[in-house]
């Protein structure tokens, strides 16, 4: 082969070569640039989501408020607990949901200002025992230990540090309010998944004593105010506060005949200061959950106490 045609020979391979390697980086140039572009927008379309998450804080702030001004009783036929369908927004739609959290029972009280509290331990005994396979110990006992700030292991049920520090990847007790009903997954008896979900409902978390609500709790809830309280009791209940909201505590056991039943009214109400808003953007390729407690005073004002993202 003459000389001359073995080099173009070589410069024809290296030119396809050549071009080989530039189609290669360009595919790969387009790649990134697509990916880039991807996440530019997602993180555009999250901060957008965000941002009407905020207006949804602030709207239903408001929606409080102004219930706030109407009367001093809360109930599930007031504005704030209608369910409202998803509403369109620029490049998507966004939606809500107020909850009363004073219609659960809160975890926290069961130990606050330093000590156990009997009554509140009475009636999670109460809520417990209507689970559809109750637990044959104690679950308020853990807890306690959980928000106590000793090291003092609750005999027979409790766990502290000594418990938890021998689990597979050991963990210490809290020791201090809980923040999150998500915590429960870590305290003893709620490894059971079918306990923590039965419960999730009636139960809640946020870092206050406040009172149950009886214009709004659950009926699972309002038959653990008293080891008296029998179905269709609970159940004339519903049915009365459906017809009528009670205004007063005194309406409400008055009305119902509840004198003989429930011994103690502390920590009851008719009104609540404390709501959860869960709220929901989604923007493109993009889905945002927040999750706010919102906190008002007998005023109506009203401000954000806590906030997350996905869970709750």
């Amino acid at each position: 082969m003459p000389f001359h045609t073995s080099q173009k020979g070589v410069a024809l391979i290296t030119a396809l070569l050549i071009v080989a390697m530039a189609t290669v980086i360009s595919v790969n140039l387009s790649k990134h640039l697509q990916l880039d572009i991807r996440r530019t927008g997602n993180t555009i379309a999250s901060d957008q989501a965000l941002l009407y998450l905020m207006e949804a804080e602030y709207w239903s702030r408001r929606i409080l408020k102004s219930d706030r001004e109407k009367n001093d009783y809360d109930s599930l036929d007031e504005d704030w607990a209608m369910d409202i369908p998803p509403l369109p927004v620029e490049g998507g739609q966004i939606r809500g949901k107020l909850t009363d959290l004073q219609a659960c029972f809160n975890v926290n009280s069961l130990y606050h200002d330093g000590k156990p509290d009997e009554l509140a331990i009475t009636r999670f005994k109460l809520l417990s025992q209507q689970l559809a396979a109750p637990v044959s110990f104690d679950l308020s006992q853990a807890i306690i230990d959980w928000l106590d700030t000793d090291l003092e292991t609750t005999i027979p049920d409790g766990a502290e540090d000594n418990y938890y520090l021998n689990l597979d990847g050991s963990y210490r007790s809290a020791n201090q309010a809980m923040q999150s009903l998500s915590e429960l997954r870590l305290i003893k008896g709620f490894e059971n998944k079918i306990t923590l979900e039965q419960m999730q409902g009636w139960l809640c978390a946020f870092g206050t004593n406040a009172t149950i609500n009886v214009n709004t709790a659950p009926k699972e809830v309002l038959k653990s105010l008293s080891a008296d309280m029998r179905d269709d009791t609970v159940a004339n209940i519903i049915t009365l506060r459906e017809d009528e909201p009670f205004e007063t505590m005194k309406d409400f056991m008055d009305k119902n005949k509840l004198s003989e039943i429930i011994k103690e009214t502390e920590g009851l109400s008719v009104s609540s200061n404390y709501f959860l808003l869960e709220s929901e953007a989604k923007i493109g390729q993009a889905t945002t959950l927040m999750y706010s407690i919102i906190q008002r005073d007998n005023d109506g004002k009203t401000q954000v106490i806590a906030r997350s993202l996905g869970a709750y």
